[in-house]
Protein backbone atom coordinates (compact mmCIF):
# COMPACT_ATOMS: atom_id res chain seq x y z
CA UNK A 1 0.00 0.00 0.00
CA UNK A 2 0.97 3.64 -1.01
CA UNK A 3 1.05 5.22 1.83
CA UNK A 4 0.93 9.67 1.68
CA UNK A 5 0.63 12.78 3.70
CA UNK A 6 -2.38 15.24 3.97
CA UNK A 7 -4.01 17.52 5.63
CA UNK A 8 -6.64 16.76 8.81
CA UNK A 9 -10.43 16.66 7.75
CA UNK A 10 -13.28 16.28 9.16
CA UNK A 11 -13.58 12.23 8.11
CA UNK A 12 -10.32 11.98 10.45
CA UNK A 13 -10.37 9.17 12.58
CA UNK A 14 -9.77 9.73 16.63
CA UNK A 15 -6.65 8.28 16.87
CA UNK A 16 -5.15 6.73 20.00
CA UNK A 17 -1.58 6.50 20.85
CA UNK A 18 -0.10 3.13 21.32
CA UNK A 19 2.43 2.98 24.06
CA UNK A 20 5.19 0.04 22.80
CA UNK A 21 6.97 -1.41 25.49
CA UNK A 22 10.60 -0.75 24.82
CA UNK A 23 13.88 -0.09 26.81
CA UNK A 24 14.74 3.25 24.32
CA UNK A 25 13.51 5.77 21.38
CA UNK A 26 11.60 3.60 18.86
CA UNK A 27 11.64 3.75 15.05
CA UNK A 28 8.79 2.34 12.97
CA UNK A 29 8.43 1.59 9.46
CA UNK A 30 6.14 -0.85 8.60
CA UNK A 31 2.53 -1.81 10.10
CA UNK A 32 0.52 -4.97 8.64
CA UNK A 33 -2.74 -7.00 9.92
CA UNK A 34 -1.22 -10.71 10.02
CA UNK A 35 -4.82 -13.06 10.12
CA UNK A 36 -6.35 -11.35 12.92
CA UNK A 37 -2.90 -9.90 14.74
CA UNK A 38 -1.20 -6.60 14.43
CA UNK A 39 1.87 -6.00 13.78
CA UNK A 40 4.57 -2.95 13.72
CA UNK A 41 8.38 -3.43 12.89
CA UNK A 42 11.28 -1.16 12.68
CA UNK A 43 14.04 -0.64 15.80
CA UNK A 44 14.52 0.37 19.02
CA UNK A 45 17.55 3.02 19.51
CA UNK A 46 20.33 1.39 22.34
CA UNK A 47 22.65 4.43 21.87
CA UNK A 48 23.29 7.57 19.45
CA UNK A 49 24.62 5.60 16.92
CA UNK A 50 23.42 1.59 17.75
CA UNK A 51 19.57 0.41 17.27
CA UNK A 52 18.29 -3.19 17.30
CA UNK A 53 15.40 -4.81 15.14
CA UNK A 54 12.21 -4.84 16.89
CA UNK A 55 8.88 -5.94 16.17
CA UNK A 56 5.91 -6.11 18.01
CA UNK A 57 2.35 -7.18 18.00
CA UNK A 58 -1.33 -7.33 19.21
CA UNK A 59 -3.51 -10.56 18.34
CA UNK A 60 -6.71 -8.78 19.45
CA UNK A 61 -6.40 -7.94 23.20
CA UNK A 62 -5.38 -4.02 22.77
CA UNK A 63 -2.15 -5.23 24.82
CA UNK A 64 1.13 -4.81 22.44
CA UNK A 65 3.93 -7.15 23.34
CA UNK A 66 7.59 -7.34 22.31
CA UNK A 67 8.57 -10.06 19.50
CA UNK A 68 11.80 -11.79 20.21
CA UNK A 69 14.46 -11.53 17.62
CA UNK A 70 17.52 -14.26 17.17
CA UNK A 71 20.05 -13.25 14.89
CA UNK A 72 22.28 -15.88 13.42
CA UNK A 73 25.61 -16.67 15.93
CA UNK A 74 28.02 -15.49 12.94
CA UNK A 75 25.87 -12.26 11.96
CA UNK A 76 27.62 -8.47 13.14
CA UNK A 77 24.83 -6.45 11.33
CA UNK A 78 22.21 -8.61 12.03
CA UNK A 79 21.76 -7.54 15.79
CA UNK A 80 22.37 -3.59 14.69
CA UNK A 81 19.92 -4.01 11.91
CA UNK A 82 16.78 -1.36 11.81
CA UNK A 83 13.58 -3.56 9.96
CA UNK A 84 12.63 -2.02 7.18
CA UNK A 85 9.82 -3.69 5.50
CA UNK A 86 7.25 -6.64 6.36
CA UNK A 87 4.71 -9.07 5.10
CA UNK A 88 2.79 -12.28 5.47
CA UNK A 89 0.29 -14.32 3.99
CA UNK A 90 -0.85 -17.63 5.10
CA UNK A 91 0.44 -17.95 8.52
CA UNK A 92 3.88 -16.86 7.32
CA UNK A 93 5.61 -13.33 8.38
CA UNK A 94 9.15 -12.08 6.20
CA UNK A 95 11.07 -9.07 7.09
CA UNK A 96 13.44 -7.13 5.70
CA UNK A 97 16.32 -5.45 8.07
CA UNK A 98 19.49 -3.35 6.96
CA UNK A 99 21.90 -1.09 8.54
CA UNK A 100 24.71 1.00 7.20
CA UNK A 101 28.28 -0.63 7.30
CA UNK A 102 31.87 -1.36 5.88
CA UNK A 103 34.29 1.63 4.98
CA UNK A 104 31.33 3.36 2.46
CA UNK A 105 28.42 2.54 4.36
CA UNK A 106 26.54 0.79 2.36
CA UNK A 107 23.29 -1.28 3.34
CA UNK A 108 23.93 -4.48 4.67
CA UNK A 109 20.38 -6.38 4.15
CA UNK A 110 18.91 -9.53 6.01
CA UNK A 111 16.13 -11.27 5.79
CA UNK A 112 14.00 -12.34 9.18
CA UNK A 113 11.17 -14.91 9.56
CA UNK A 114 8.53 -15.91 11.91
CA UNK A 115 9.78 -19.12 13.89
CA UNK A 116 7.42 -20.41 16.43
CA UNK A 117 7.06 -16.88 18.53
CA UNK A 118 11.09 -15.69 17.40
CA UNK A 119 12.23 -13.32 14.75
CA UNK A 120 15.25 -15.61 12.98
CA UNK A 121 17.50 -14.00 10.81
CA UNK A 122 17.66 -15.75 7.49
CA UNK A 123 21.60 -16.66 6.25
CA UNK A 124 22.64 -15.62 2.85
CA UNK A 125 25.54 -15.31 0.90
CA UNK A 126 26.93 -11.48 0.78
CA UNK A 127 26.55 -10.96 -3.07
CA UNK A 128 22.54 -12.10 -2.54
CA UNK A 129 22.09 -8.40 -1.62
CA UNK A 130 25.48 -6.51 -1.22
CA UNK A 131 28.38 -6.82 -3.78
CA UNK A 132 29.76 -5.11 -6.36
CA UNK A 133 26.54 -4.89 -8.48
CA UNK A 134 24.38 -3.84 -5.17
CA UNK A 135 22.31 -0.61 -5.61
CA UNK A 136 19.65 -0.76 -2.90
CA UNK A 137 17.21 -3.55 -1.59
CA UNK A 138 13.44 -2.03 -1.13
CA UNK A 139 10.24 -3.61 -0.05
CA UNK A 140 8.83 -6.85 0.74
CA UNK A 141 5.19 -8.33 0.17
CA UNK A 142 3.34 -11.70 0.13
CA UNK A 143 1.06 -13.73 -1.59
CA UNK A 144 -0.03 -17.45 -2.44
CA UNK A 145 3.43 -18.27 -3.83
CA UNK A 146 5.48 -17.07 -0.62
CA UNK A 147 7.58 -13.75 -1.00
CA UNK A 148 8.97 -11.44 -2.75
CA UNK A 149 11.20 -8.47 -2.75
CA UNK A 150 11.76 -4.96 -5.34
CA UNK A 151 14.97 -3.25 -5.36
CA UNK A 152 17.66 -2.33 -7.69
CA UNK A 153 21.63 -4.01 -9.15
CA UNK A 154 23.49 -2.56 -11.54
CA UNK A 155 21.97 -4.45 -14.12
CA UNK A 156 18.53 -2.43 -13.59
CA UNK A 157 15.27 -3.35 -11.36
CA UNK A 158 15.25 -6.71 -9.52
CA UNK A 159 13.17 -9.04 -7.26
CA UNK A 160 14.36 -11.50 -5.06
CA UNK A 161 11.54 -14.43 -4.66
CA UNK A 162 10.99 -16.83 -2.11
CA UNK A 163 8.64 -19.87 -1.33
CA UNK A 164 9.16 -19.96 2.83
CA UNK A 165 10.47 -16.30 3.41
CA UNK A 166 13.71 -18.08 4.23
CA UNK A 167 15.47 -18.60 1.14
CA UNK A 168 15.57 -15.85 -1.42
CA UNK A 169 16.49 -16.31 -4.76
CA UNK A 170 17.66 -13.38 -7.06
CA UNK A 171 16.36 -12.82 -10.61
CA UNK A 172 17.48 -9.61 -12.93
CA UNK A 173 15.66 -8.31 -15.56
CA UNK A 174 18.84 -7.01 -17.21
CA UNK A 175 17.04 -3.93 -18.70
CA UNK A 176 19.55 -1.00 -18.04
CA UNK A 177 18.66 2.04 -16.12
CA UNK A 178 15.34 0.40 -14.49
CA UNK A 179 14.25 0.53 -10.55
CA UNK A 180 11.68 -1.55 -9.16
CA UNK A 181 9.98 0.06 -6.03
CA UNK A 182 6.83 -1.74 -4.94
CA UNK A 183 5.66 -5.46 -5.64
CA UNK A 184 2.09 -6.93 -5.07
CA UNK A 185 1.06 -10.83 -5.65
CA UNK A 186 -1.33 -11.19 -8.58
CA UNK A 187 -4.51 -13.42 -8.10
CA UNK A 188 -3.57 -15.66 -10.91
CA UNK A 189 0.08 -16.07 -9.72
CA UNK A 190 3.36 -14.20 -10.21
CA UNK A 191 4.11 -10.59 -8.94
CA UNK A 192 3.13 -7.45 -10.37
CA UNK A 193 6.05 -4.86 -9.83
CA UNK A 194 6.31 -1.44 -10.48
CA UNK A 195 9.32 1.50 -10.47
CA UNK A 196 10.98 3.71 -13.24
CA UNK A 197 12.24 2.49 -16.62
CA UNK A 198 14.98 3.82 -18.87
CA UNK A 199 13.49 7.20 -19.24
CA UNK A 200 12.70 7.84 -15.46
CA UNK A 201 8.56 7.79 -16.48
CA UNK A 202 6.72 5.12 -14.18
CA UNK A 203 7.24 1.39 -15.51
CA UNK A 204 5.36 -2.22 -14.88
CA UNK A 205 6.44 -5.71 -14.74
CA UNK A 206 4.90 -8.75 -14.23
CA UNK A 207 7.46 -11.48 -13.72
CA UNK A 208 6.09 -15.33 -13.31
CA UNK A 209 8.89 -18.12 -12.64
CA UNK A 210 11.54 -15.70 -13.61
CA UNK A 211 10.30 -13.74 -16.80
CA UNK A 212 10.44 -10.04 -16.87
CA UNK A 213 7.12 -9.40 -18.94
CA UNK A 214 6.71 -5.24 -19.80
CA UNK A 215 3.16 -4.47 -19.35
CA UNK A 216 1.47 -0.70 -19.20
CA UNK A 217 1.97 1.34 -15.80
CA UNK A 218 -1.19 1.52 -13.81
CA UNK A 219 -2.92 4.38 -14.45
CA UNK A 220 -3.66 5.34 -10.56
CA UNK A 221 -2.53 4.65 -7.36
CA UNK A 222 -5.25 4.17 -4.35
CA UNK A 223 -3.82 6.47 -1.32
CA UNK A 224 -4.51 6.43 2.12
CA UNK A 225 -2.49 9.29 3.99
CA UNK A 226 -3.36 10.51 7.92
CA UNK A 227 -1.20 13.44 10.04
CA UNK A 228 -1.34 12.89 13.57
CA UNK A 229 0.64 14.69 16.21
CA UNK A 230 1.31 16.83 13.56
CA UNK A 231 3.80 13.76 11.92
CA UNK A 232 2.60 12.17 8.33
CA UNK A 233 1.82 8.34 8.70
CA UNK A 234 4.52 5.97 6.85
CA UNK A 235 2.42 3.16 6.90
CA UNK A 236 -0.71 2.17 7.66
CA UNK A 237 -3.24 -1.16 8.16
CA UNK A 238 -6.59 -1.91 8.24
CA UNK A 239 -9.46 -4.92 9.55
CA UNK A 240 -12.98 -3.89 8.88
CA UNK A 241 -13.72 -0.21 11.19
CA UNK A 242 -9.89 -0.69 12.81
CA UNK A 243 -7.25 1.22 11.51
CA UNK A 244 -3.60 0.95 12.69
CA UNK A 245 -1.10 3.55 11.60
CA UNK A 246 2.70 4.65 11.82
CA UNK A 247 4.15 7.42 11.95
CA UNK A 248 7.97 7.61 12.27
CA UNK A 249 8.05 7.21 15.79
CA UNK A 250 4.90 6.63 17.41
CA UNK A 251 1.99 3.95 16.84
CA UNK A 252 -2.02 5.30 16.67
CA UNK A 253 -4.95 2.80 16.31
CA UNK A 254 -8.44 4.40 15.41
CA UNK A 255 -11.93 3.04 14.87
CA UNK A 256 -13.63 4.68 11.38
Amino acid sequence: MLVAACSKSPQEPAWTRIDLPADGPVTLTDVADCGGTWWAVGAVRTSATEMRPAAWTDGGSGAWSAVRFDPLPSSYYGPRQEIRSMACAAGRVAMVGAVPGGAHGNPRVSTWRLDGERIVENAAPFETYGGDEAVGVGPIAAGAEGFAIVGIRTSGAAAWFSPDGKTFTLSESDIAGTAALAVGARPDGGWSITGTGADQQTAAWIVDDGRWTSVAPPTGVRETGFDVDGKPSIAVAERGDSVVMATSDSLWQATR
